[in-house]
């Protein structure tokens, strides 16, 4: 299987992106691919599950149900800076989460087939 990597920069400000990226994230999983998703930027708020479970996409797809599929199956990583500027800390987050740098989003890149959100 291949390795597949998602990175997101948007957050609750744009829920169709958010939502899309997980969605396809969920879709490789499903196949059984190791699929990885880094939150950096805004999207770093989305390891708030409150906060995701009201984010819908236009098209009425709701982001919580595929957040859960690639939290179980994949990984979900967080940028440790954009985190830290937005008073998120490793304890706030969800199991699942994963504090990261960015080091580790260029080795996973080298590695991976890459889409950016």
């Amino acid at each position: 299987m291949s390795k597949f990597l998602f990175v997101l920069s948007r957050g609750p400000e744009d829920p169709t992106r958010a939502v899309r990226c997980f969605q396809l994230a969920k879709i490789a999983t499903d196949k059984g691919h190791d699929t990885t998703v880094f939150l950096v930027d805004d999207a770093v708020y989305l390891a708030n599950l409150g906060l995701a479970e009201n984010m819908k996409a236009p098209t009425g797809d709701a982001l919580i149900g595929y957040l859960q599929t690639v939290r179980e199956k994949g990984s979900i990583l967080v940028c440790k800076p954009c985190a830290a500027a937005r008073m998120i800390a490793e304890d706030d987050l969800p199991s699942g989460f994963t504090i990261s740098t960015g080091p580790t989003l260029i080795d996973l890149a080298a590695e991976a087939k890459v889409f950016s959100f």
